[in-house]
C-alpha cells in the first residue's frame, strides 16, 4: 500500500521505541504503523510543510451577497473570473486569475493560532448566478488558502475578496 512520511513532535517520547520494528497497532480499515520510530531533524518538518504548501485545493460554494446580481454577465465582471460554462476558456481576457491574496489569521482560530499575514493564490475561480443575491463559485487554491474568509472578507482581514470584489 501507499505509505506517507509523518514527523510529529513529542517531548518525552520514550527512547525504548526508536528502532523497534515490531506491529504498532491499525483500526478497522487496515490503517497501521508498522515501520521503525526513527528520531529526525527539525529540518524534516520543514521540508514536509513544504511539499503540502504547493498543493492545490479545489473548492466549491454557494454565498449570499448582499449586492445584488442582475445577470451572469455582471457576475463575472466584478470578479474578474471565468463564467461557470466556459471554464475550460482559460485564455478569457477579463480573467485576473491566478490572483495573490493577503490573508491575516481568521478571527475564527486567532485564540489557538499566532497573528500572521500570509500570502495566498486563487488559482481559478468561475461563478454563476443563482438569483439576485446568491451565487456559486468553483475555485482552485493554494493549500492553506482560509477559503470562508476569501468569500466574506473576515472584516477586512482578507485582500481582496468575493465580498471586496463584488462592492
Amino acid at each position: 500500500g501507499r505509505t506517507e512520511e509523518i514527523v510529529h513532535d513529542i517531548n518525552g517520547w520514550p527512547q525504548s521505541l526508536v528502532g523497534n520494528d515490531r506491529f504498532h497497532g491499525s483500526n478497522l480499515n487496515g490503517v497501521g504503523v508498522s515501520s521503525p520510530l526513527e528520531l529526525t531533524s527539525s529540518s524534516s518538518f520543514s521540508g514536509l510543510q513544504a511539499e503540502t504548501e504547493e498543493k492545490v485545493k479545489h473548492y466549491g460554494c454557494i454565498c449570499w451577497t448582499s449586492v445584488i446580481i442582475r445577470s451572469d454577465q455582471e457576475l463575472v465582471e466584478k470578479l474578474g473570473c471565468l463564467p461557470w460554462d466556459q471554464e475550460e476558456n482559460s485564455d478569457d481576457q477579463c480573467n485576473i486569475f491566478p490572483l495573490e491574496i493577503k490573508q491575516d489569521t481568521p478571527l475564527r482560530v486567532l485564540h489557538r493560532r499566532s497573528s500572521d499575514t500570509r500570502t495566498r493564490q486563487i488559482l481559478s475561480l468561475s461563478a454563476r448566478r443563482i438569483n439576485d443575491h446568491w451565487i456559486q463559485l468553483r475555485m482552485a487554491t493554494s493549500a492553506g488558502t482560509y477559503v470562508k474568509e476569501f468569500c466574506h472578507g473576515d472584516c477586512g482581514r482578507t485582500q481582496p475578496s468575493i465580498s471586496s470584489l463584488l462592492g
